[in-house]
């Protein structure tokens, strides 16, 4: 049985994509081999690599309890590291507990001129 896939949109050059046509086999064999590329990824790099160790901004959010305006300033003041992957923002579990000290100092010092963070 053969897959048929028409790719009928336009890209940015307004050229149109043609069909693609893949065998069973042939798609059995690419998918083992993404497959096998994504364990030899995981063995090399570790746990930490995966992806679901990541924060978003709204678990940062709610475990620093700031406001998104908040963690942008974090992030442009070099406070915490993060990683962008497309258009979403990553931060490291130890990254996010390293600050929260600082972040509760920066709590106090406003509470004290009477302002909030």
């Amino acid at each position: 049985m053969k897959r048929k896939t028409k790719r009928n949109y336009k890209q940015n050059n307004n050229k149109e994509m043609g069909y693609f046509i893949i065998t069973d086999s042939n798609w059995a064999k690419l998918r083992n081999e993404i497959l096998n590329l994504a364990e030899t990824c995981h063995k090399a790099f570790g746990e930490r690599s995966r992806h679901t160790d990541w924060l978003h901004n709204g678990d940062v959010c709610r475990l620093l309890n700031i406001s998104k305006r908040t963690l942008q300033t974090l992030r442009d003041n070099g406070t915490l590291a993060y990683t962008k992957i497309g258009n979403r923002t990553y931060y490291l579990p130890e990254d996010v507990e390293r600050i929260v000290t600082k972040v509760e100092d920066r709590r106090k010092d406003a509470r004290y001129r009477g302002h909030t963070i």
